[in-house]
């Protein structure tokens, strides 16, 4: 009887496996239907790779995630975030493009409404370049709610939706859509050559659109990576890149908030070893503790490489879809430096800047090439190009004053020739000495430093390659391709379990829209 009675208590209607935004997204969602759900999370507490650590004494922030922008305005209206005291910066994010030859550039936010530092010719041009932007990334953004079409999933108002998109394109004008399919496969570095001639902002926005994904300004289709960002900015919350009072942290923290609002039970040191599946059905999952929990609903927000291959289990996949998941791009190339420092160094630069402004050092569209023709041969690279947020160290910690000064760099391989070892000392020196060009006082202010490399990512976090976006945001990986045609819509071949996350659509940072999408789909598919 008791083991009957356990039995009945490990049962739910849906089993989220991942405590990461998406995957809390998703259990809110489904929680708030009425439906028992159970998050399971390998780490200690949620967040997934935008989680809090204690990185200093008593100072505790995300170690991955540098700033909460981007955020999906649909999760933040559909779960009522707002009631959580999640505040966003109304005056939003302005970057800094620090110039070596002092000719740095004050981006504007909404992606450079204004600029500083640049003629008034040249940015009337920007305007113009500016609004063809805005005018493309439409699609993207129309896109990214939708569930894509899938092989075997494919509904009418699926068909609808994307036909309805392209042929909001097309009405656009015949001389728009023809520039747009022009463009499409442009590398960035042509376009700003076309129109652009300050050195700073050239870097600036080729930074932007290539951060995280393996090509340099002049790999064809680079363009497309400044499409997705725009359309995430423009689908998220008032259509701005505004930043939340408070950072990632309280991004999370009310998402956890509105599960536990909405009855989600949470189980932490909880790592699923494998599914449950028999005939193609997956029922279950199972602990690397041993325990077992049931349900008819399983939703994986983990990278689409650990779910088939360590959770499914090639045995229990089709030989095709083994082989697409295997070939899939997931090897990460940004890494995370997080130093903390007793104050915030001033910038000696011509314009009056604070803590409040992200700084990118990538001061011409050659070094960004250069930085990627290093990955392409697995090297460090010479002078690593590099954005940097600063965030304040909340007033309770006893380094009253202090600051985190949050360090993306760009193209460090997953591996390098030699070891790492041998050259993560150098790289964090290089990234120090760079910025002291611009904060002398930058070096001697610092209480802490540590370096996050892509493969202590994937140990750390249980990613695999320690991707960012699980893989590739490319023009092969997007919409109905991404992880792969065979799984795009959220569903697999695997009957009862669904996938959502960065390597699904529309991909990673802190979006959200997966986790929601796939709740949706659920929800009008699937009865408890």
């Amino acid at each position: 009887l008791n083991r009957i009675l356990g039995t009945l208590m490990k049962s739910y209607d849906v089993i989220v496996i991942g405590a990461g935004h998406n995957g809390l997204i998703a259990a809110s969602k489904l929680a708030a239907s009425g439906r028992k759900v159970l998050l399971l999370e390998a780490a200690e507490t949620y967040g997934g790779m935008a989680r809090s650590e204690v990185l200093f004494e008593d100072f505790q922030a995300p170690e991955l995630a540098s700033n909460a922008i981007g955020i999906s305005k649909d999760v933040v209206q559909d779960l009522g975030l707002n009631k959580y005291e999640l505040l966003f910066n109304e005056n939003g994010l302005q970057t800094v493009g620090l110039s070596l030859e002092n000719e740095n550039v004050i981006f504007g936010s909404s992606f450079g409404e204004t600029i500083e530092g640049i003629s008034d010719k040249e940015f009337k041009r920007w305007k113009e370049l500016r609004k063809k932007f805005f005018n493309q990334c439409n699609v993207f953004q129309r896109l990214a709610s939708q569930i894509p079409l899938g092989r075997n999933h494919s509904t009418f108002g699926g068909k609808a939706d994307l036909i309805l998109t392209a042929a909001k394109l097309r009405l656009q004008g015949r001389e728009q859509f023809q520039e747009f399919l022009r463009m499409i496969t442009m590398c960035i570095a042509d376009l700003m050559e076309e129109e652009l001639e300050t050195p700073s902002l050239k870097g600036l926005i080729s930074f932007d659109s290539t951060l995280g994904i393996k090509l340099g300004p002049r790999s064809p289709t680079s363009y497309i990576g400044l499409l997705y960002k725009l359309a995430q900015m423009k689908s998220s919350y008032k259509e701005k890149s505004l930043s939340i009072d408070g950072g990632v942290a309280s991004f999370i923290d009310a998402l956890f908030k509105s599960a536990e609002k909405n009855g989600v039970e949470f189980v932490f040191n909880g790592k699923v070893s494998s599914l449950i599946v028999s005939d193609s059905v997956a029922t279950g999952v199972k602990l690397e503790s041993g325990v077992e929990y049931s349900a008819k609903t399983i939703v994986s927000s983990i990278s689409p490489v650990n779910t088939f291959l360590d959770l499914v289990g090639p045995k229990n996949l089709e030989t095709d879809l083994l082989r697409r998941i295997q070939a899939l791009r997931y090897s990460g190339n940004a890494s995370k430096l997080n130093i903390i420092l007793e104050e915030f160094p001033k910038f000696h630069i011509s314009q009056s800047t604070d803590l409040n402004y992200r700084y990118v050092y990538a001061p011409s569209l050659e070094s960004v090439e250069s930085n990627f023709n290093s990955l392409k041969y697995n090297e460090p690279p010479s002078d690593p190009n590099f954005e940097i947020y600063f965030n304040k160290i909340s007033s309770n910690s006893s380094f009253n004053g202090a600051v985190m000064a949050s360090i993306c760099i760009q193209n460090t391989s997953y591996s390098v020739k030699g070891d790492w070892k041998n050259s993560k000392e150098a790289l964090i020196n290089k990234v120090i000495s760079t910025i002291q060009k611009w904060a002398p006082e930058f070096k001697k202010a610092i209480l802490f430093k540590r370096l996050l490399l892509p493969h202590e990512t994937e140990k750390k976090y249980f990613t695999a390659g320690g991707h960012w976006h699980h893989s590739e945001l490319q023009i092969d990986s997007l919409y109905s391709l991404r992880p792969t045609f065979d799984v795009s819509d959220y569903s697999t071949p695997i009957d009862g379990l669904f996938i959502c996350g960065a390597g699904t659509h529309p991909g990673g940072n802190l979006f959200g829209l997966s986790g929601l999408n796939v709740a949706k789909k659920i929800l009008r598919e699937r009865i408890r």
